[in-house]
């Protein structure tokens, strides 16, 4: 069984709860019952994490969200939950204990009655070598059949993992991650494969981690000097001093770009190339590409209505101006870090 998804986003909900200072749950709630209930977005996905957060924060929040709502609201939604991660390492276990572990986990979270609760997909954060990936999959499926889940994703995932999972159970979506400044499933075969399959991609970070905003390239080398604590992206080599000057230089070219001809934000660019992207025909040697969902994430209105207010389409003469710019100011660094930077 899959799950189809409507509309033409996601909504990611790490910023919520995976941060150095969490939004208040009340903030929360707010935060997804606008994203939910606005009717331009029309975004029924939410996209969570069993460890993003301490002590299953995310969990937590999304919880309280679902409990607020009507189940006739809820029965509309769908919640992907990523799991399969040791939460204290935050190494992968695709084991079936460990599956069993954190499936059973996530779903105490939400009501067990169906006409109760929006749609659960288990989410397989990462690909435990250590266990055949078929058979990680199959784990899940089980509860699929039981009616406890009601799909599968996958996320970084490469085209033979892919393959080996298409073979154990039906795939609802895959999470890759997927920007103008992250390119890479253009060129690894794994956007060719999904299309090829017809499963939806689910593109995280689709303004690169805050790279590909406005406030990036307004503020500076103060964008990557004011870093908190704890932020993440202090560890990920793109945002490096000696690697952020040339990716600046790219998100400013791009920032021209979008303000003196589209007349929109970097954001709206962004999120626009995406959805340009999305199920496009003849595209980098692909006859038709997959629907391609971005989850931009956002922890306050403004910044949601900042990332998805103001999109705009782009001609193929746009496409290939945008092109050109990626071309002449090509990316420096790895997405994550050299220990981590592939899709398995």
């Amino acid at each position: 069984m899959t799950i189809n998804i409507p509309g033409n986003f996601g909504f990611g909900t790490m910023s919520l709860t995976w941060t150095p200072t969490p939004l208040p749950v009340e903030g929360a709630i707010e935060t997804m019952k606008y994203i939910t209930s606005h009717p331009e977005f029309g975004i029924k996905m939410l996209n969570g994490g069993e460890f993003y957060g301490a002590d299953d924060l995310n969990l937590k929040y999304l919880k309280a969200f679902v409990d607020s709502n009507t189940d006739e609201f809820n029965r509309e939604l769908i919640v992907s939950i990523k799991g399969g991660i040791d939460t204290l390492t935050l190494t992968p276990d695709g084991s079936k204990e460990g599956i069993r572990k954190s499936v059973e986990n996530i779903i105490s979270y939400f009501p067990l009655d169906p006409t109760k609760r929006p749609k659960l997909m288990f989410e397989i954060a990462r690909v435990d070598p250590k266990v055949p990936y078929e058979d990680t999959v199959s784990y899940i499926n089980e509860f699929v059949k039981e009616g406890k889940l009601d799909g599968i994703s996958l996320s970084e995932v490469g085209v033979k993992s892919i393959q080996k999972a298409v073979s154990a159970a039906p795939i609802s979506c895959v999470e890759v991650e997927f920007s103008l400044a992250t390119q890479d499933i253009l060129h690894n075969g794994v956007l060719q494969e999904l299309s090829k399959n017809g499963i939806p991609i689910i593109a995280y970070s689709p303004l690169c981690r805050g790279l590909l905003t406005d406030s990036a390239v307004e503020s500076g080398d103060k964008f990557i000097t004011s870093m908190k604590p704890g932020d993440v992206r202090t560890h990920f080599d793109r945002f490096q001093p000696e690697n952020f000057k040339q990716n600046s230089l790219f998100a400013r070219k791009l920032y021209e770009f979008a303000h003196d001809i589209k007349k929109c934000s970097l954001e709206s660019l962004a999120i626009s190339w995406i959805l340009a992207v999305s199920q496009r025909n003849d595209f980098h040697g692909i006859p038709s590409v997959t629907k391609i969902l971005p989850i931009p994430s956002g922890s306050t209105k403004d910044k949601i209505e900042k990332n998805l207010g103001q999109l705009v389409d782009l001609t193929k003469e746009d496409l290939d101006l945008i092109d050109k710019i990626c071309k002449e100011y090509p990316i420096k660094g790895y997405r994550y870090n050299e220990s981590h930077h592939d899709f398995a």
